[in-house]
């Protein structure tokens, strides 16, 4: 949870960050949440009506469990001393990460196609930009 350093920056440009979960609670605090000191808002989607509403599929299965960048990119945050976490209730479905503006207009939108997160920095960048406007 990068963003989560970043709360100095995203405070300065006047923002919060939110973050969506279709878990259940008790196991959001088991297994993504364990250990993490998480000074946002986690809002809780069990039935996943709010990822089709924002657009986010779910993934086949093939592209979650036999994509070998997936399991590269396990191999380099494990060799970076990351914790791994437990998939949660539906590994197959995608998240996605958003910018929406003060007037609620999304500045930025991309759909996750596997465990690719954009850089924090380019989405600090399009969350300053957004804000100074």
């Amino acid at each position: 949870m990068k963003v989560v350093t970043s709360r100095p920056r995203i405070a300065r440009a006047g923002a919060t960050a939110v973050f969506v979960a279709h878990d259940e609670p008790d196991a959001l605090r088991r297994g993504l949440l364990k250990d993490v000191d998480c000074p946002y808002p986690v809002v809780l989607d069990v039935t996943g009506s709010a990822y089709g509403d924002w657009g986010l599929p779910r993934a086949p299965w093939w592209k979650v469990w036999l994509d070998g960048r997936v399991w590269l990119q396990y191999l380099r945050l494990l060799s970076a001393g990351e914790r791994l976490r437990p998939p949660g209730r539906d590994a197959q479905q995608l998240g996605g990460d958003f910018v929406v503006d003060g007037a609620g207009v999304v500045a930025y939108a991309r759909p996750q196609e596997r465990d690719d997160r954009p850089p924090v920095g380019a989405l600090l960048a399009v969350l300053e930009a957004s804000a100074s406007e």
